[in-house]
């Protein structure tokens, strides 16, 4: 194989290689923000701790749709919690179409340096939620806020804290 040979497979190889990893990217940030918290995603969570303390932190919620054709509410804007303490939140989706709507709500946490201790331990937003037209789903969301956060110097005096959800139309659901 003669030298200008190696340098084209060379640089193909690296257009494949760079393609493969940008196709790949977008899975991967979203496994890391679910591994770490990072970026203000929440956590999942298997158990609640076993001793709350008397700290209270306000929990607001904000409730979104982008391009579905849903209506999301929540049951009241927030929640006073103590932290360390299991607490439990209800959504209700609604399905204004005229066909069956398959759907997934993505969340976010803020501040971002909150979503580590953002703890859920049940949430719609874990699957894809199926609505027949017309049709309306209350769910449950059991969360609790992980008291590490008193340990760490950026979360330590929050008092104040925002779970937003945006409700999509799942894309596989659409194939």
């Amino acid at each position: 194989m003669n030298k200008n040979t190696k340098v084209v497979l060379w640089l193909v190889a690296g257009v494949v290689f760079m393609g493969g990893l940008a196709f790949a990217s977008v899975p991967l940030y979203r496994a890391f923000c679910n591994l770490t918290g990072f970026d203000g995603t929440a956590m999942r969570a298997d158990k609640a701790p076993e001793v709350a303390t008397n700290v209270i932190v306000r929990v607001r919620f904000d409730t979104n749709v982008r391009d579905a054709p849903l209506v999301f509410k929540v049951e009241k804007p927030y929640q006073d919690v103590r932290i360390g303490k299991t607490a439990m939140m209800y959504f209700t989706v609604t399905n204004t179409a005229d066909r069956p709507v398959t759907a997934r709500a993505v969340f976010n946490v803020l501040p971002e340096t909150m979503g580590p201790y953002y703890r859920k331990l049940q949430c719609f937003c874990f699957d894809d939620q199926l609505l027949q037209a017309g049709e309306s789903k209350t769910f449950p969301m059991v969360y609790f806020l992980d008291p590490e956060m008193l340990k760490n110097v950026d979360t330590r005096k929050l008092r104040d804290v925002t779970l937003s959800y945006t409700f999509f139309e799942s894309k596989e659901a659409k194939k």
